[in-house]
């Protein structure tokens, strides 16, 4: 039964109030939160003279269990070990119900008693609610064997006990905290899956724990035609294939089998207790055929995303270099789904060493070797040219995606060694030829920089072909999960020394950072076609473009644009600032013997006539907007009312005169920038952030416009507030 408990006797306040700090100070001095519990229900039990004391928690369900005990008998201990009762039951049901402590001074007759606890000698308990009605986390329980208290616990020693048991509701509650954070530190937000960091953990664990018995191996997953999902679709689009593929990735492995999301469209499988290759090829078999099929989405929309799967086994070395030789196999898979071929590779053994003699490292066709210039659009002068390798096999040019999926790791470092040699030679040639300065830049795969000796091949070609190193631009192209290792950043630095530029190639396709683009010892970044090829018609490109010339600029690198396939793409690239551009617009890749022609025709290059009013407005506007926004926020004093009245570009005003909406938001930011710089020595957050909400809204008016095709009208709404 419930007892109320009895009013304080005089005197007992100040020797209980001494009590509680004491008890405090001891509690606070516990950092290890298991033993921190321990110890509170031992104290608890010593103020109440008990004789054992236990914390009962929620154990998420409906249900309650032991957490731990203090100075319970065997009898008792055996009993609650492992042991749950329903949430209702019991003197700690009845304590959860009431929210206030329950005192049982004779358990065996209290109509809530457990008959095993009774047989097990429990003959009274008290029961302290842990947390508040909204969050009861479970009850601390004092218990006495053999005999019951001679008095009920009084008020100051209730009081004590409750203190302990917010104390504990504290820390359950920063327990659960750490554990949540904890879980999403080692799990992916949108699968829920673990993430890189916890497969490395649980990757190093395992192969020293088995030291590759029984066999592991792991598989890297990733999804072919998943960016045309985003860029088509939407992102939320492509977020729900993401989460569906995880579902069916879940499912198509085995129980023992460990799954991870690696980051983008890439997951990885630890596959444990495989004895063969024979057993590991049919498992990657069963994976690639249970995840092919096409995933329906919101809308009526259905896309096909079928993974390229590669596997390395675990049979020494760490984690990263795992992953490091699954994700090479991957690559080697990739454009196999096209083929027709099984679109899974196994990691072969590493290249053999330079001089050795390997009869199936021959590239399966001839090499050719095409250039395409990169262009400085403002002194109009051809920096470097690209090497792009082709094949001619049976007749047929064969551009890289036709046969990079069926080389194996010999042929593609053949592969690189053969470009680098070709290039370099032609270079030469050109030298001598007049074309003096010219250099070259020439693909290399991340993996590549792994091989220890690779600087020294290429420095031996340059001794050879009497070049310079800074002719010579190494285009790496981004994978993050190569490029952030601490091997391939000292071989990249070792290659800088040397003099040779190092270009990150295709920016924005992999997993950058800004932490790791900051690291890496690199001379230019190339952003990938993908962005720029249709900037003149999604406005929105405009802004993420000139994001990447800022980070260009604060890395304190150059940046080349690809895909300048257009005037139109050119005359927006020329508003952002952007200066080095490659694509069709300037000039198609050619081989070696048109190069010199093609150089000519550059020399006297004009920049068309740009037809995208719309995007050219964006882009000046965007620039407009950035600097005006820095004077204010850094030095609105410059900012004078005469400066703000007057007319901007006339091309920008031009143009947004022809769509009403964007000229009204036009003429509201500048009336407003107007009305700062008259005012400009008061509090200007506000003002700010409502010229800023003008801007946004004038640009998502212009990018609405350019979508619809319509020049005259504009129905974006102004939610700016000014």
């Amino acid at each position: 039964m419930r007892h109320a408990r009895p009013p304080a006797r005089p005197g007992d306040a100040a020797p209980q109030a001494q009590i509680g700090t004491e008890v405090i100070r001891r509690l606070a001095a516990q950092r290890d939160l298991e033993r921190f519990f321990e110890l509170a229900a031992a104290e608890a039990a010593r103020v109440l003279h008990a004789d054992g004391a236990a914390l009962i928690e929620t154990d998420g369900t409906e249900q309650l269990r032991y957490r731990f005990f203090q100075g319970l008998p065997d009898d008792y201990r055996r009993l609650a070990t492992g042991f749950r009762f329903a949430r209702d039951e019991g003197t700690a049901g009845q304590a959860l119900r009431l929210g206030t402590p329950v005192y049982t001074p004779h358990y065996a007759a209290s109509s809530h008693a457990l008959p095993d606890f009774v047989r097990s000698g429990l003959c009274a308990n008290l029961v302290v609610p842990v947390g508040p009605a909204d969050d009861r986390r479970g009850v601390i329980a004092l218990a006495w064997f053999g005999q019951a208290p001679a008095h009920a616990p009084d008020s100051a020693q209730l009081a004590v006990v409750e203190m302990v048991a917010d104390l504990v509701y504290w820390a359950l509650h920063r327990q659960r905290l750490e554990l949540s954070l904890e879980q999403q530190a080692r799990h992916d937000p949108l699968t829920g899956l673990p993430n890189r960091r916890y497969l490395l953990e649980r990757l190093d664990a395992m192969l020293r724990r088995h030291a590759g018995t029984p066999p592991l191996a792991l598989a890297w997953l990733d999804l072919d035609g998943f960016k045309p999902v985003n860029d088509l679709h939407g992102h939320e689009q492509g977020d729900a294939v993401l989460g569906l593929f995880a579902e069916r990735l879940r499912t198509a492995v085995r129980e023992g089998d460990f799954v991870a999301r690696l980051g983008g469209d890439e997951f990885a499988v630890v596959l444990c207790d495989v004895h063969d290759e024979q057993e590991l090829h049919e498992l990657l078999r069963r994976l690639s055929s249970g995840l092919e099929r096409p995933y329906r989405l919101r809308g009526g929309v259905s896309v096909r995303c079928p993974p390229s799967i590669g596997a390395a086994w675990a049979r020494d070395g760490d984690a990263e270099s795992l992953l490091r030789d699954a994700d090479r196999a991957m690559y080697l898979a990739k454009g196999r789904h096209r083929t027709g071929q099984a679109a899974w590779r196994v990691f072969a053994s590493p290249a053999p060493e330079p001089g050795t003699h390997e009869t199936d490292s021959a590239l399966p066709g001839t090499l050719e070797l095409h250039y395409q210039p990169v262009f400085d659009l403002e002194t109009r002068v051809v920096v470097r040219v690209e090497s792009l390798a082709r094949l001619r096999r049976q007749g047929r040019l064969l551009a890289p995606a036709e046969f990079l999926g069926a080389l194996d790791l010999r042929q593609q470092r053949r592969l690189l060694d053969a470009v680098l040699e070709t290039a370099l030679g032609q270079l030469a040639q050109w030298e001598r030829q007049g074309l003096h300065g010219l250099s070259v830049s020439i693909n290399a795969e991340p993996y590549a920089l792994g091989d220890a000796d690779l600087a020294q091949r290429i420095a031996t070609l340059l001794q050879q072909h009497g070049l310079h190193a800074s002719r010579l631009t190494l285009e790496i192209l981004e994978r993050g999960a190569l490029l952030g290792r601490e091997a391939t950043v000292r071989q990249l630095t070792l290659l800088r020394a040397m003099g040779v530029r190092l270009a990150i190639d295709d920016l924005g396709t992999g997993h950058s950072s800004l932490l790791r683009l900051r690291s890496l010892p690199i001379d230019e970044i190339k952003l990938d076609r993908a962005f720029v090829r249709d900037i003149a018609r999604n406005l929105q490109d405009i802004a993420f473009v000139r994001s990447v010339r800022e980070l260009a600029h604060g890395l304190r690198v150059e940046l080349v644009a690809e895909g300048a396939e257009n005037p139109d793409v050119i005359g927006v690239l020329r508003a952002l600032g952007v200066r080095q551009v490659q694509g069709w617009g300037i000039a198609r890749e050619v081989p070696a013997a048109a190069l010199p022609r093609l150089l000519a025709q550059l020399a006297q290059w004009q920049p068309q006539v740009a037809d995208a009013a719309l995007a050219l407005a964006y882009a000046h506007h965007l620039n407009l907007d950035s600097h005006i926004l820095g004077l204010l926020r850094n030095a609105p004093a410059q900012l004078r009312a005469t400066d703000a009245a007057e007319p901007v570009q006339h091309q920008l005003e031009t143009t947004l005169r022809q769509v009403p909406r964007a000229w009204q938001l036009y003429r509201r930011q500048r009336i407003l920038l107007a009305d700062m710089a008259r005012h400009h020595e008061l509090d200007l957050r506000l003002p700010i952030r409502r010229y800023r909400q003008l801007g946004e809204s004038l640009r998502e008016c212009l990018a609405l416009a350019a979508r619809s095709g319509a020049q005259l009208c504009c129905t974006t709404t102004d939610n700016s507030g000014a």
